[in-house]
């Protein structure tokens, strides 16, 4: 959260000079959304056309109405549709097809909530440098850029992104 409690960091706020990865990634959203128009839709996701060394970053969210209204506001779950192996070797666990309240404490999850739904409301890109705790191993830190994308309805219900492990190999 940003010094105002929103949950957006706005890009004044982002680091200077990002990882390449991030860059990279960050260029390949911004060129989807810009042949869309704005927010680029899911179809547009074409894993032959994002750059085989991003792959193990790449994650996909969705938000997944529980009112079965797919433009409800609040009421939903994230849901990891995909994880790139970067993950997995980062934490040792494949968090694929796995929702968020299958993992995480009620807490996290209401803060997750509020800031993925402030991404995907916003329609714009967002930055975060955090560090995570998996399951007896080390600390970690990470950096990931997530990007909304709209499913077939026009409305806001995913997001992609790239996560950057500050690990060794």
């Amino acid at each position: 959260m940003d010094r105002s409690g929103d949950p957006i960091i706005a890009e004044s706020d982002w680091p200077v000079a990002l990882p390449p990865p991030l860059a990279e990634f960050l260029r390949h959203w911004q060129a989807l959304r810009a042949a869309a128009g704005g927010v680029p839709p899911k179809r547009a996701i074409d894993a032959l056309q994002i750059p085989p060394h991003l792959l193990p970053g790449i994650g996909l969210i969705d938000w997944v109405p529980r009112s079965g209204d797919p433009a409800g506001p609040d009421d939903g779950r994230l849901y990891y549709r995909l994880l790139g192996t970067a993950h997995r070797h980062a934490t040792a666990h494949d968090y694929t097809g796995r929702y968020f309240d299958e993992l995480y404490t009620p807490e996290q999850v209401a803060r997750l909530n509020a800031e993925y739904l402030g991404i995907l409301r916003s329609g714009q890109p967002h930055y975060a440098r955090r560090g995570s705790l998996k399951h007896g191993r080390e600390f970690i830190m990470f950096q990931r850029i997530l990007a909304p994308l709209l499913d077939d309805r026009g409305t806001a219900h995913h997001l992609i992104g790239y996560w950057y492990w500050e690990i060794a190999d």
